[in-house]
């Protein structure tokens, strides 16, 4: 490393932090508000960069209709005026959607230091959060991509998968001039895995079927989901359904009861609330 480019690191870990979590959007699931909720206090900017067709589809001939996102967002807008920001565009390919945030951020947020990439049913404690960004401030890990565990939850928030068999994800970057996406959810910096440090991700619970048949075929167009996951594993599942991940069965080996009281309050509310509790 030259003598600059030293000097250039050795000020950018002196700058004052200021993050920004990055959204992408086509689908405003129920999930939206409460993932905002957990990560809000902590964030400089909020930025929601929202697509109007599914990854796979034709721009000009899109087979997926996403939600209409204006009413959760005004409103989460509304509790943050001066945090939140939305980006709009037709984005068909993952990385080009979380692309677009990226040049969004280093343009028009130079002041900005490090990026959450989160997505909105991604839910964090305030131990987690406080954990996971305290890493920006450590001279080891500041210029450093962080990948952590989560904790995914099926049908219900009180059932959670397990064993923990998956890869770690890229949830916390620096926002350097020669940071890019090396594809959807992996930038071009040194890799820090922190196992230790988990989310929770109730991507798998939803208001209603349709809602889940929905996600299942729009994802469908850009990932190897196997056979008629929707009908034979979603509808069909029970707590001792084994080996039912949606393109690699064996990573959801099974699931385990989990208690409310280990859960982020935000997320038990938002699924009371689902539920019409």
């Amino acid at each position: 490393m030259s003598i600059t480019s030293k000097l250039s690191t050795l000020r950018f870990f002196f700058k004052p932090r200021k993050f920004v979590a990055q959204y992408k959007l086509f689908f405003g699931d129920e999930w939206l508000e409460a993932s905002v909720e957990s990560i809000a206090p902590y964030m400089y900017k909020i930025l929601f960069v929202v697509s109007d067709v599914a990854w796979g589809d034709d721009v000009n001939n899109p087979k997926i209709k996403g939600d209409n996102l204006d009413p959760v967002l005004d409103k989460i807008k509304a509790k943050y005026p001066d945090k939140v920001i939305v980006l709009k565009g037709s984005w068909n390919a993952q990385l080009a959607h979380v692309q677009a945030g990226l040049d969004y951020i280093k343009q028009n947020i130079p002041e900005a230091t490090h990026c959450l990439y989160v997505d909105g049913d991604e839910i964090y404690t305030k131990r987690q959060i406080e954990d996971l960004l305290a890493l920006s401030r450590k001279i080891k890990t500041f210029n450093c991509a962080i990948r952590i565990n989560y904790n995914t939850y099926f049908k219900t928030i009180y059932y959670k998968v397990y064993p923990n068999k998956y890869p770690v994800h890229l949830v916390l970057f620096p926002l350097q001039k020669w940071i890019e996406y090396r594809n959807e959810r992996n930038v071009n910096a040194k890799i820090i895995d922190r196992k230790d440090l988990f989310y929770e991700h109730p991507g798998y619970v939803r208001a209603d079927n349709e809602k889940m048949r929905l996600k299942i075929e729009a994802h469908r167009e850009t990932e190897p989901i196997i056979g008629d996951w929707y009908h034979d594993v979603w509808l069909g599942w029970t707590p001792e359904t084994k080996n039912f991940h949606p393109t690699s069965p064996d990573f959801w080996e099974g699931t385990v009861p989990v208690d409310e009281k280990d859960l982020p309050p935000v997320m038990v509310e938002a699924f009371k609330k689902m539920m019409g509790k």
